[in-house]
């Protein structure tokens, strides 16, 4: 069966006009780039007629499946002289089981038959940032290349590549673990053997599903007042955290206030896609609380809900501030990435933060577009934000957040290759250095309106610089690994960074998902690292600002209510007392908390094993040094292994 969807990864994510229009360069502006952008450089080679190409293979495929599909390209007018070839590529961070053609009984055997037995060398290259493609089709340097060394082919002439060919006793090609439509596989050809290779406007595409549906996931705000409506939202999950679309079961509700009003059973449906929004539930008791939802196979519980009488001053706020979309090396629209933030995590706030460097002024103004378009204060709110990409030795990776709603945009020039049609080739000057970064930014800021957050990243952050008007927060959890070694010696420093976490996610699906691949998909861990926050208001001005004052914590993936307090003030805060500050810590995990400690100047001062799933602790320093400055935070442990790190509270 052909799976013979065609789309281009472009042509399909930005609208039309946005790829027509462009940006005007500047007049006294030449670049060597040969094209501006993926689109022109599609144009050029269908008007050279470079040729088509389909597939042959299942249309939808479920994740981490073995699979056979045969990439058939057809030469166009132009043919393929001999020397020219084609180039079949797919995203950074592919998690197949690489193609290769040593082994025809082992996973991802792929074989290639040319017209007329033409000859063909075949050149792989898979996951690795150090080999001759990175640069030049990054994001899209995972390739199989074929060449036609003596002879070429003509019009009409094709070129079928077999992925996870079955005819040597291969179980076919593994595919990767979380669902994506389209999954493109784009095709550049080389027609003149001039190593000039054009994109097809049109690539062959599937649809990758999630697998059948393996527990049930249930999500709900931290804050609610007795009688008043709250609202959950329930997903079905495969093994791998996707939306088990195909999920039908029947849910129903318990929980712990059982004078509580719960929703109605629900029996899912094709509309639901495996995630529904219950609203109208309420609580009538004080306390902390959880909702548990069932179907008679599945069960789970719920994060935990501080129900007050009162709306409380400061809500608790969950969010993910650092993801990217296929503007630059991750998945899926802008627009996807938000829904699935808002509908299937059910965040408070979210941040789209691609690479500066990949993108051209038109995607990053359809970046805001979007982001503007989707915020709806009270409910969710978006900020305008982007990744600075500089290498470590000059700063390494830092989020740029913008208050404002048209905000600008500064490039590093890292991994530039003018042949990649994907980066920007503008006229803009780049901003190469962290501390050019910071003096370029500080020209914006105004009234708490502009941040940066340093991770750890593909290209660690570096303790070297700081700019405390700039450099509010710091990133502790993604996808990466758990960093608090990291950001140790940034507070070390006397950085007075607040402490949060972000999934830096790449799969598309901001605030849940896994963790770093393990590859061990039968033990792999399920849940993104998130950022709480403490504000007033569910809008951008609130949220921000109370970001940016560093009233934020961090956790690995759960929802911990973690509140800390010295002496009455929030984490985040500065001040002075001549006494020893009482610290006062308030948790409700998701599992048992196994350990707390209280860390001074990042060492451990205190600890505990409660054992318990909701604590409060006061503990008072016996060392207290009223002359000399220090700082406290708290990391709590569960049994779970889930952690959450609250920001520092500064003294003297």
């Amino acid at each position: 069966m052909k799976a013979n969807r065609l789309t281009s990864e472009w042509a399909a994510m930005v609208p039309t006009v946005l790829l027509l229009s462009g940006v005007a360069w500047a007049a006294e502006f030449e670049s060597l780039a040969p094209y501006r952008n993926d689109a022109e450089a599609a144009a050029a080679g269908q008007r050279l007629g470079i040729g088509f190409a389909e597939l042959e293979g299942p249309r939808t495929a479920e994740v981490l499946t073995h699979q056979t599909w045969t990439l058939v390209y057809t030469a166009g007018k132009a043919g393929i002289a001999p020397g020219g070839g084609i180039r079949i590529a797919m995203r950074h961070l592919l998690q197949w089981t690489p193609p290769q053609t040593q082994k025809p009984d082992a996973t991802g055997y792929l074989t290639v038959k040319t017209a007329n037995h033409v000859p063909a060398e075949v050149y792989i290259e898979y996951n690795t940032f150090k080999g001759r493609f990175f640069g030049r089709y990054f994001p899209w340097q995972n390739i199989v290349e074929v060449t036609l060394p003596e002879r070429g082919l003509t019009e009409g002439d094709t070129i079928r590549v077999t992925y996870g060919d079955r005819s040597g006793g291969s179980p076919g090609i593994r595919i990767q673990p979380f669902d994506e439509s389209p999954f493109v596989f784009k095709v550049y050809v080389d027609p003149l053997s001039h190593d000039d290779y054009f994109p097809l406007i049109a690539n062959p595409a599937i649809d990758i599903v999630a697998a059948q549906p393996y527990r049930l996931g249930i999500v709900m705000p931290s804050n609610a007042v007795v009688g008043r409506p709250t609202w959950c939202i329930v997903r079905a999950e495969d093994r791998y955290g996707n939306p088990a679309t195909r999920y039908r079961g029947t849910v129903r509700f318990t929980a712990t206030d059982e004078s509580a009003r719960l929703p109605l059973s629900h029996t899912f449906t094709e509309l639901d896609r495996g995630v529904h929004r219950f609203e109208d539930l309420v609580f009538n008791a004080a306390g902390d609380h959880t909702v548990t939802v069932q179907d008679g196979t599945f069960q789970r519980m719920s994060n935990p809900v501080r129900v007050a009488d009162d709306r409380p001053e400061l809500l608790l706020l969950w969010g993910d501030l650092h993801g990217h979309t296929l503007h630059s090396d991750g998945r899926g629209t802008v627009e996807q990435f938000y829904d699935f933030a808002e509908r299937v995590a059910g965040l408070d706030f979210c941040a789209v933060s691609d690479h500066a460097f990949e993108m051209p002024d038109e995607i990053w103004e359809h970046s805001k577009v979007v982001t503007n378009r989707v915020y709806r204060p009270g409910r969710f709110v978006t900020f305008h934000a982007y990744e600075w990409s500089g290498q470590t030795d000059v700063g390494g990776d830092h989020n740029v957040y913008f208050l404002d709603d048209d905000p600008p945009i500064y490039r590093t020039r890292s991994y530039y290759d003018y042949r990649n049609f994907q980066m920007y080739h503008g006229p803009e000057p780049q901003v190469n250095h962290v501390e050019d970064l910071f003096a370029t930014l500080a020209r914006h800021l105004k009234d708490k309106n502009v941040f940066t957050i340093p991770h750890y990243g593909g290209r660690r952050g570096n303790p070297n610089w700081h700019n405390p008007k700039l450099q509010r927060m710091i990133e502790v959890f993604s996808e990466h690994r758990r960093s608090e070694d990291w950001i140790t010696p940034f507070l070390k420093n006397r950085y007075r960074l607040g402490i949060v976490a972000s999934s830096d996610g790449h799969c598309g699906n901001p605030g849940y998902g896994y963790l770093k691949p393990t590859y061990d998909w039968t033990s792999q861990e399920i849940g993104m690292a998130a950022v709480a926050v403490y504000a007033g208001q569910r809008t951008r001005e609130s949220i921000f600002r109370a970001l940016y004052d560093r009233h934020v914590y961090a956790t690995s993936g759960d929802r911990i209510i973690l509140d800390v307090r010295a002496d009455g003030h929030v984490m985040g805060s500065e001040y002075r007392t001549k006494m020893a500050p009482m610290i006062m810590i308030h948790a409700a995990g998701t599992a048992r908390i196994r350990l707390i400690e209280i860390k001074k100047d990042s060492e451990t001062v205190h600890a505990e094993q409660p054992g318990k799933v909701s604590i409060q602790l006061q503990w008072r320093d016996p060392d207290f040094e009223p002359d000399r400055e220090c700082y406290y935070y708290v990391r709590i442990v569960q049994e779970n292994n889930e952690e959450a790190i609250s920001s520092p509270i500064w003294v003297n």
